[in-house]
């Protein structure tokens, strides 16, 4: 997902191919501004190598800065030198910065994001066989603000109820994943809340054979929200 606001165009998540939908859109390669992974699962963060690598080859030269979990930051700079990349050949500075739960990063022309903490990686990694119990498990929301403009990506999620901290405050729009469970519980903690437009993305197999069943569905459950949407790849929609 790219996001446009204050002038700045932030990436969020970089599974592959991202760099394909990108470069297919004109020069955004070169505009991105900054990069935010929520978690280390290889849909959200697999793309990220051939990302760099992209930049690198149409000549991008403006500074990049990847905010991701900070257990990612040397597994993912060790799989770029991998690739016979190296960061001081890509052609441009690259900065990794480490979320630090409920600590907002100030992005400049009044911009800042604010991760929150879940437990989508701990409900789906420490129970697989061979896990080590003793390895971080990070996995983030965001909120995102500028002005009084406020945005909500929930990233994965253990529960739609991981939510419920974020929507104490009016929201613009909340970005939702609808993979890890079940529509009606996402309505019910939406319910009440001072919401403009949800746009639900990364959609289970079922919802997604389902998607103006899945549409009318939630309208039905959250007549208060303005604007119900599950957008298509490449969809640009104005908040």
């Amino acid at each position: 997902m790219l996001l446009l606001v204050g002038g700045k165009h932030l990436l969020i998540e970089a599974g592959e191919p991202c760099v394909h939908l990108l470069r297919d859109r004109g020069n955004l390669i070169q505009s991105i501004d900054a990069v935010l992974i929520t978690h280390g699962h290889v849909d959200h963060i697999g793309g990220l190598p051939a990302l760099l690598q992209g930049a690198m080859l149409l000549g991008r030269s403006k500074a990049l800065t990847v905010y991701l979990p900070e257990e990612m930051i040397g597994p993912i700079r060790a799989w770029i030198h991998a690739l016979y990349l190296t960061e001081e050949g890509l052609g441009f500075p690259l900065d990794w910065q480490s979320w630090k739960n409920h600590e907002a990063v100030d992005l400049g022309e009044g911009i800042s994001v604010t991760p929150h903490s879940n437990d989508h990686l701990i409900s789906c990694y420490r129970t697989l066989p061979g896990a080590d119990a003793s390895r971080h498990c990070h996995a983030y929301s965001l909120v995102i603000t500028s002005g009084e403009f406020r945005a909500i990506f929930s990233g994965d999620l253990s529960a739609a109820s991981d939510l419920s901290p974020l929507l104490t405050l009016p929201v613009n729009v909340l970005v939702s994943e609808l993979s890890h469970f079940e529509a009606k519980d996402l309505a019910g903690v939406l319910e009440g809340v001072d919401l403009h437009a949800l746009c639900l993305v990364h959609l289970s197999g079922e919802y997604a054979e389902e998607r103006s069943q899945l549409q009318e569905l939630m309208e039905e459950l959250l007549p208060h929200v303005g604007d119900v949407m599950i957008p298509e790849d490449g969809e640009v929609l104005d908040f």
